[in-house]
């Protein structure tokens, strides 16, 4: 079969014009890709972004947080270095108070025993000053004819200690003398008791008549003088310097024991 030119001359044209067409869809194609690729680069260049700044907000947040911890790590070495300093304080300040406890009760124990030493001073001389007048009082009124000051006696492990001790020789008659700064009830039980025990300690005197003597140093009332006569005891006063016994009052029973 025989091609003509004309049909010869249509191919070539239709070859040119398919060969345009297929130039064109590759451009279109190549211009998909490029704007593809454009895309790609931007959603990868996106992705880049976001994870430098997931990594920003990470590494912030982990830096507050050890901020954070840090803080607490200083608060905490504060709060017990503070603690520790209160705690230190309250020893120290207990070490002081028992310190200053121990130095008081030092100087209660010595001023006790000043004080102790004051009073037995100050009674040995009331007792000297006293007695020697007890003494006159007794040889006048009852005609004793022996007198001790401050009788100390033992019997095994026990002691009897009395301010005065008279007695008369030959008429078996005893007195024993207490002196008392203060006169109250007490003073007139231990007086009574001084004469129950006397011959427990005095076996030399047995079956001596006893009879007892409260000498009282300060002012004596009206109801003291009473109470010490109702229990039997004679009385010596001192007024205006001057020591005497008041009569004791009628119906006045003494209170006699038998060594």
């Amino acid at each position: 079969m025989t091609t003509t030119l004309e049909e010869l001359q249509t191919l070539v044209a239709q070859s040119i014009a398919s060969t345009e067409a297929f130039k064109l869809s590759t451009e279109a194609f190549k211009a998909q890709i490029a704007a593809s690729q454009e895309t790609t680069s931007a959603f990868i260049a996106q992705l880049a972004a976001s994870r430098e700044e997931a990594d920003r907000l990470f590494a912030a947040e982990k830096a507050e947080n050890q901020r954070r911890a840090d803080e607490a790590d200083r608060r905490f070495a504060a709060e017990k270095a503070e603690n520790q300093r209160r705690a230190d304080e309250a020893d120290r300040r207990m070490a002081e108070a028992a310190e200053d406890s121990r130095r008081l009760k030092q100087r209660l124990d010595e001023l006790g025993k000043q004080l102790g030493g004051l009073g037995n001073k100050f009674g040995s001389f009331t007792e000297g000053l006293l007695l020697p007048s007890v003494e006159g009082i007794l040889r006048r009124q009852f005609g004793v004819t022996d007198f001790y000051m401050r009788l100390k006696s033992y019997h095994g492990d026990q002691m009897q200690e009395l301010d005065g001790f008279g007695f008369v020789n030959g008429a078996n008659i005893g007195f024993i003398i207490e002196v008392k700064s203060h006169l109250d009830n007490r003073a007139i039980t231990q007086a009574q008791e001084q004469l129950r025990r006397f011959g427990h300690f005095h076996p030399q005197y047995k079956s001596m008549k006893l009879y007892g003597i409260i000498a009282a140093v300060d002012a004596v009332s009206e109801e003291q003088r009473r109470a010490v006569w109702n229990a039997g005891l004679y009385l010596v006063t001192v007024h205006d310097d001057v020591a005497e016994m008041p009569s004791p009052p009628q119906g006045f029973v003494p209170l006699e024991e038998i060594a």
